[in-house]
């Protein structure tokens, strides 16, 4: 019994020994491994069929010591029969490199059978592989390294300020963000791509405006400099160029208006006035193709001899008359740094235009109302009362007149077209039912046109004969001085029409361009004969306030001359003005071409309410 039990431990030994050579050995030829456990076993059997004759103390060491020669021999013979496998050295170097001292491969051998264990898990834990991948998986994944073009959002005080009151747009530049926005995906509001000059704003693709916070990322602009808001669906919609811009003098004091302004020329029979008669030729009318005989960088400059006169000097004086006799007669331009009434002061002055500037800063254009219908051929009459109003009737060829009333600012106060067969049509009036306006309690702005693209002429005519969601009307000088009353109809650019800097004039090539819009209004004119254009004129920065404003108010009235003399639109349909850097579409300082541009408004359903006739 102590036979087999001993035979049994030598084996059972002998195979937990030979296990990590058995898992090694995967890959070798499996008759050399069937071999070699053969013979180990085989002497195992013989060292325990000899442990009896041996004394019993030391039975098991010699068992042991045994075995493990057993396994040498055993080692031995496979190291001689791989040699014989292999090629014989070649003199020379070889036996250099004998001459060194061999690593002990028992040593390699056992650091092997270790890392084998370890990998196949042998001893009962988990294999070095399994170990490896439970340790990689508790640990967090490395986070990419972050892309240095990659465009970043500050979190400071500006930016949570600016993402509470514009939540719609943060939450469309954050998308962007995750999208992997970089900077060079940005567009410089003054053109090019990121990096912009002087670190002015750029866009995103999707219409987001974000400025430098000069810590290196990147935060929303301010509201006011914001070209597209949210609309109800998530849609990005362009603003107009009307929204978030500052309050003025003068449109408060339209707001408020709540009664018509008097004037003696509303009441006074004809020829009660001092009366004045031309007789409109070519030579003394202006084309479109002309530029303005007077040069406004010289008017802003003024005049060496004009001596500027104080406040007291204005109210002591009747300035408004003196206005009328320039600008109705032409007798000249008033003194730069001169007063008017109500403390405005003059800033720019040419015989066709006075810039004035309010207490607050702002600047208003001053200029004849009727001079685009100083047509040649027509007969030109004019009434001047003692208040400063006056009359001007304009006689055509066929009989027909156009009556205008103005105040002493010349504002026009009231126009009528009286046809030939004597049919009479009151295209403004702003002498009645004149009601205050509540900005506040205005509609959202009209959807504007959004890109540059030029639009085709049915395009055109749905654009310009939407009605405006609004059932109150409101007066030409609300419409002009009040932006959020103007936007409830949106602008058409005219894209068509580029000017020369400093220049008003439009080349007839370009004149030829407006036919579109030329067929579309004149169409609207023969449907109804009160219909209503503003035209519109805008630059950019570039250049002294009140020269872009006069300049702007000269390119408006060119577009419209232009729409009279190609197309026959008639000129007491529109009414012409000019808004400078004011109103920009583009919201950024500099030399921006967008921003140096002509527009045209439906204004008629402002002027009246939704069931005039």
């Amino acid at each position: 019994m102590r036979r087999i039990i001993h035979n049994t431990t030598a084996i059972v030994t002998c195979l937990a020994l030979l296990a990590p050579q058995i898992a090694a050995a995967q890959d070798q030829n499996q008759d050399d491994l069937k071999e070699g456990l053969s013979a180990i076993i085989t002497q195992a059997k013989e060292a325990a069929q000899d442990e009896d004759a041996r004394p019993a103390a030391k039975g098991k060491k010699r068992g042991e010591d045994e075995l493990a020669d057993a396994m040498k021999a055993e080692a031995d013979r496979k190291d001689a029969k791989e040699g014989d496998k292999k090629p014989k050295a070649k003199p020379g170097k070889a036996d250099k490199d004998d001459a060194k001292p061999k690593a002990k491969p028992q040593q390699k051998d056992t650091k092997d059978k270790k890392a084998d264990k370890e990998d196949l898990g042998i001893l009962g834990e988990p294999g070095k592989a399994a170990r490896d991948q439970q340790d990689a998986e508790k640990k967090p994944a490395k986070k990419p390294k972050p892309d240095e073009n990659a465009l970043t959002i500050g979190t400071g005080k500006v930016q949570s300020d600016r993402a509470a009151q514009m939540p719609g747009l943060v939450k469309v530049l954050n998308q962007e963000v995750q999208d992997g926005l970089t900077q060079d995906q940005l567009n410089c509001l003054q053109g090019g791509s990121y990096p912009c000059a002087d670190g002015d704003r750029a866009i995103t693709p999707r219409g987001v405006v974000v400025e430098p916070n000069g810590g290196g990322p990147f935060r929303l602009a301010d509201t006011s400099n914001q070209m597209f808001r949210v609309g109800k669906s998530g849609d990005m919609v362009q603003r107009a160029a009307e929204e978030d811009t500052r309050e003025t003098q003068a449109s408060r004091e339209a707001a408020k208006q709540s009664k018509p302004v008097s004037a003696a020329a509303l009441n006074a029979s004809e020829g009660s006035g001092k009366v004045t008669e031309q007789k409109v030729t070519k030579d003394s009318s202006r084309s479109s193709s002309e530029d303005f005989a007077t040069n406004l960088r010289d008017a802003l400059a003024g005049s060496d001899n004009a001596k500027a006169r104080s406040k007291d000097d204005a109210k002591d004086d009747d300035s408004s008359s003196d206005l009328t006799k320039a600008l109705l007669l032409g007798a000249g331009a008033l003194a730069v740094g001169s007063f008017l009434n109500n403390n405005r002061q003059v800033a720019l002055s040419a015989p066709d235009r006075v810039v004035v500037t309010r207490e607050d800063g702002s600047q208003e254009v001053i200029k004849d109302e009727v001079a685009l219908l100083r047509q040649p051929g027509s007969n030109v009459t004019t009434e001047n009362f003692d208040d400063g109003s006056s009359r001007t009737v304009v006689t055509r060829e066929d009989g027909s007149r156009v009556v205008t009333i103005r105040d002493a600012d010349l504002r026009v106060l009231r126009r009528t077209l009286v046809s030939a067969d004597g049919t009479t049509t009151q295209l403004i009036d702003d002498t009645t039912d004149v009601q205050p306006v509540d900005v506040s309690q205005l509609p959202a702005p009209a959807e504007v046109q959004n890109g540059d693209a030029p639009m085709n002429e049915d395009d055109l005519r749905t654009a310009l004969r939407r009605e405006a969601d609004i059932e109150r009307r409101f007066t030409l000088s609300q419409i002009r001085n009040i932006p959020e009353v103007r936007s409830l109809v949106a602008p058409v650019n005219i894209d068509a029409i580029t000017f020369d800097s400093g220049s008003a004039a439009i080349r007839p090539d370009q004149a030829k361009q407006l036919q579109s819009l030329g067929r579309v209004i004149q169409d609207s004119v023969a449907e109804n004969p009160s219909e209503i254009f503003m035209i519109e004129g805008h630059t950019d920065t570039v250049g002294a306030d009140a020269f872009n404003l006069a300049l702007s108010d000269r390119r408006a009235e060119s577009v419209a001359l232009a729409l009279t003399e190609y197309f026959d639109v008639p000129p007491e349909n529109l009414v012409t003005q000019g808004y400078g850097e004011q109103f920009l579409r583009i919201r950024s300082e500099g030399d921006i071409r967008g921003n140096r541009r002509a527009s045209v408004r439906r204004i008629t359903d402002l002027l009246r309410t939704a069931n005039a006739q």
